[in-house]
């Protein structure tokens, strides 16, 4: 039966061909683990007072996937409320951005400490932040990743990326992975290979090959099929001479989905043969969020010539880093 059928049924559906599963729906839903904070009382514009303002002031690329979207006013950790105070668990990390949670105290603190003393200052100055922070930044990297440049995005770091490769190569085109993506800018959305996320836009000498999923994968988990066609794909559809490659570790738009083991090793090693340089986009696995390893690309083995990285890296602040070698 379609989905729209089971959503016209009202769930009656289950009764003839599940009686356990009807039973269990009959019950309450689980309820929310007791939490230590009370939300502010609610004084703004209703939900659909704020739905009519958006549709009448702001582009309709800003989509919502609810008949009736949900008002978030507060947030506190790993929970959200809306405006009428009830809570709801933030199981996605406000797409995988809150990395410490939602108004994290320790980060709340530093955040009004420094607007207090300095809110803004240009590049063409000295402040220690800047350093400090490149210099953390770098410590956490593996092999000779320790040159940083910061971005203010995911999209600006990958596109930041494509240029350092075309640049320091000499060459043109890059190498990316279907289901991939890795931004909506003009030369991102080339990187992108989801036509969901894609417009009829020109998008320039970038080549998209098999992606290695290892479940529904042509070659299953084995890499060597995968690899084998990255590097077909440099003798036969390219110049032979590659600016780049670029690969989530774990596509994240994607739907979640794992490389093959062992997979970026082998193709690391057929794309620097090619003149190409690596680039490992942490935007959404970076920062621990794997939970064996702090990047992402760890998991496979391998050091990438760039890597880039957004979201969790600021907690929700507009912020993303590009690391690479001198």
């Amino acid at each position: 039966m379609a989905f729209a059928q089971l959503a016209r049924a009202g769930g009656r559906c289950f009764s003839t061909a599940s009686p356990s599963l009807s039973a269990a729906t009959a019950d309450a839903p689980p309820q929310l683990p007791p939490f230590d904070h009370r939300p502010k009382p609610y004084k703004g514009p209703s939900a659909e007072e704020v739905l009519q303002k958006r549709k009448t002031y702001l582009g309709p690329s800003l989509f919502y996937y609810y008949q009736k979207p949900l008002n978030i006013v507060e947030g506190k950790m790993q929970y959200l409320f809306d405006e009428n105070g009830k809570r709801y668990l933030d199981a996605f990390a406000g797409i995988v951005t809150v990395s410490a949670g939602h108004c994290h105290p320790e980060i709340l603190k530093d955040i009004v400490e420094q607007s207090e003393l300095l809110q803004h200052a240009t590049t063409i100055y000295l402040h220690h932040a800047i350093a400090d922070f490149a210099e953390g930044l770098a410590e956490k990297m593996p092999g000779n990743l320790k040159v940083v440049y910061f971005v203010n995005s995911g999209s600006e770091a990958n596109e930041l990326a494509m240029m350092m490769a075309r640049l320091y190569t000499g060459n043109l085109e890059m190498i990316s992975l279907r289901n991939g993506y890795h931004g909506g800018s003009s030369n991102t959305i080339g990187l992108t290979a989801l036509n969901t996320w894609k417009y009829p836009i020109p998008q320039g000498e970038i080549h998209h090959v098999m992606n290695p999923d290892p479940y529904r994968g042509i070659f299953g988990s084995d890499a060597a099929g995968y690899a084998k066609d990255v590097e077909d794909h440099i003798a036969y559809g390219t110049s032979g001479r590659v600016a780049g490659f670029i690969a989530e570790t774990i596509q994240g738009v994607g739907g979640a989905v794992e490389l093959a083991p062992r997979y970026l090793k082998t193709v690391y090693d057929t794309v620097r043969k090619a003149g190409g340089v690596c680039i490992a986009d942490e935007v959404q696995t970076g920062f621990g969020r794997t939970g064996s390893h702090y990047w992402g690309f760890e998991t496979q083995g391998v050091i990438p010539d760039i890597v880039t990285m957004a979201k969790g890296i600021g907690n929700g602040l507009p912020l993303g880093a590009v690391v690479t070698t001198p």
